[in-house]
């Protein structure tokens, strides 16, 4: 009997060797799709309950019932600084809507917002300053001919305008007698780029876009 295997011997060797190897890669693959299954699974139950647990949340902040210790929260934290929109964002706080059926509700509320809204333009009056003077991030280092230059960082200028710019704008609006006349510091750029044509919602969305991109920048 001839031990020489034939073409046609040497090809179903093969193909039986190709189809044992195919089933146990099978079998090594199962236990990882079947966990990536899982996964894939367990993700899509949770953000389900995210969704649903972030909508009851929603409804009731905004059927949240007039409460005054929290009335007093939001005009301590609006003296401070803080926007209402970052302040109702806080789980406990109720919606923007809320807050403005609050103030229609209660006139105490209102009043007490109303002084704590002035307060907050106290303080964008000293930031106007604060921010101006603040030259500690109006250049960057960086590596040219293997040479490390200061040079001027045009994007964190341009944040700093578009920051007094936005609280020139609430300045002008909340004390006209005081700031409605006064000429804004900020100037057209070469680029065309002009902060004081902007509204207020497109100055803010285009700090946003600059915060985000030197976010990418730093993060590369």
């Amino acid at each position: 009997m001839s031990n020489v295997l034939t073409l046609e011997d040497d090809t179903r060797l093969w193909e039986e060797a190709a189809e044992r190897a195919r089933i146990e890669g099978a079998k090594m693959r199962e236990p990882y799709e079947r966990a990536e299954r899982e996964k894939a699974r367990l993700k899509a139950e949770q953000e389900a309950i995210d969704a649903k647990r972030k909508t009851e949340l929603f409804v009731k902040k905004g059927t949240l019932a007039y409460s005054e210790p929290i009335a007093i929260e939001i005009c301590e934290r609006i003296s401070s600084g803080e926007l209402l929109i970052n302040i109702c964002a806080d789980e406990h706080m109720p919606t923007v809507r809320r807050v403005t059926q609050w103030l229609g509700e209660s006139v105490e509320f209102k009043g007490l917002y109303g002084a704590s809204i002035n307060d907050r333009l106290t303080i964008f009056e000293e930031e106007v300053i604060k921010i101006a003077d603040d030259a500690a991030r109006d250049f960057k280092e960086i590596i040219r001919n293997g040479r490390a230059l200061r040079v001027p960082d045009g994007e964190a200028i341009a944040r700093a305008k578009l920051r007094v710019e936005v609280r020139f704008r609430h300045l002008e609006a909340g004390r006209p007698d005081k700031w409605g006349d006064s000429q804004t510091i900020v100037t057209k750029s070469a680029d065309g780029f002009d902060p004081a044509s902007m509204t207020a919602e497109e100055l803010e969305a285009t700090i946003a876009s600059i915060e985000k991109k030197a976010r990418v920048t730093r993060a590369a």
